[in-house]
């Protein structure tokens, strides 16, 4: 026990033993309500839930979570967050279905991967509200490549099988009737295009090293290729195990990332960006850009941040295509998908 914590228990046993040899019998209701509020002040907080995050780098999937770290949300819900553990996101799936993590930050397609691979897990907040991945070709390639048709026998880049960056752009491929010939960096050595999403696509922008043949952040662009102007498209990630052990975990995880989805809703991206930058643990992830260049990409994807509750039409956005395009062997129920409980349901 503190110090302090110490005084404020003697404080209430003195309190107390006046109250007792006061004649009266009966301490004043003032006196009451004083030691119970000493008391209260005495109790030592439990030590915090320690947590590590894995996710991917990307700005649109981790704004939130990184907004919570730099504002202490998590500390306030009595949570630290030991370390945001970055790399690809199918090893990332496999070691949350091995149990290595309880939370971790995904795009949709895992959910449902995760599930039919026998790990029932739940998206419990949504961090973004629409699909992030953008699809952008060399920019040598521009006088030829006017549309997705016309990467007809080139190579298409994306992190690896099975990821969200590999779902979208089998969408835009097979959309276009074009038999998917998708690689990752490492296989191919070098690539025509890519599924980019931030900070990927505004690099590749801001350095001309290529251009938005679907520049997925423009609402005509996001209704072409996904049918909708909404998706459930990433979220906070845990297992039915985890929910069933540690609700209160899981309502304060989620408790964070609303504080963290309000801020983002009601403040002007350069505010937001000094947040992140301002703090040494989440500017890692803007490492070799400049405040101007994370503006920019704040502001093109800000649009995308909702409340964080689930949506059902999003939802259904995400599983036509996942079935449609056989990114999935077959479908799951909103209900399998999903825990309402903490984040709320929306149309």
């Amino acid at each position: 026990m503190h110090h302090s914590a110490r005084i404020a228990s003697l404080l209430v046993i003195a309190a107390l033993l006046v109250a007792s040899c006061g004649g009266t019998g009966t301490p004043s209701a003032t006196g009451s309500a004083g030691a119970s509020a000493a008391a209260a002040s005495a109790t030592p907080r439990p030590p915090k839930d320690q947590v590590k995050l894995p996710s991917v780098v990307s700005t649109e999937l981790n704004l939130a979570s990184l907004i919570a770290y730099a504002k202490d949300y998590f500390g306030e819900e009595n949570i630290e967050v030991t370390d945001f553990v970055l790399g690809s996101s199918s090893t990332l799936r496999a070691a949350m279905i091995a149990k290595e993590y309880d939370f971790g930050l995904f795009a949709f397609v895992h959910d449902p991967i995760a599930r039919i691979a026998g790990s029932p897990w739940k998206m419990v907040i949504a961090t973004y509200d629409r699909e992030i991945f953008s699809l952008l070709v060399r920019t040598q390639l521009k006088d030829s490549v006017k549309a997705v048709a016309d990467l007809k026998g080139k190579n298409v880049g994306v992190t690896g099988a099975g990821s969200g960056s590999w779902a979208m752009a089998n969408v835009y491929l097979k959309k276009a009737g074009l038999t998917a010939a998708i690689y990752t960096a490492l296989q191919s050595g070098k690539v025509d295009a890519i599924a980019g999403w931030e900070p990927i696509t505004s690099r590749v922008l801001e350095t001309n090293a290529g251009y938005a043949l679907v520049p997925i952040w423009d609402p005509k662009s996001h209704q072409e290729w996904t049918g909708s102007d909404h998706a459930l498209a990433l979220g906070l990630m845990t297992r039915e195990d985890v929910i069933a052990a540690k609700p209160d975990l899981v309502k304060r995880m989620v408790n964070a990332h609303k504080k963290a989805l309000d801020l983002i809703k009601t403040s002007a991206a350069s505010a937001l960006a000094d947040v992140i930058l301002g703090n040494s643990k989440t500017a890692e992830q803007f490492a070799g850009l400049d405040k101007a260049l994370v503006v920019k990409l704040i502001e093109r994807i800000k649009p995308g941040y909702g409340s964080g509750c689930l949506s059902k039409s999003g939802f259904d956005v995400e599983m036509n295509i996942a079935v449609t395009y056989q990114l999935v062997k077959q479908p799951i129920t909103f209900q399998e998908f999903g825990n309402t409980t903490y984040a709320g349901e929306c149309p």
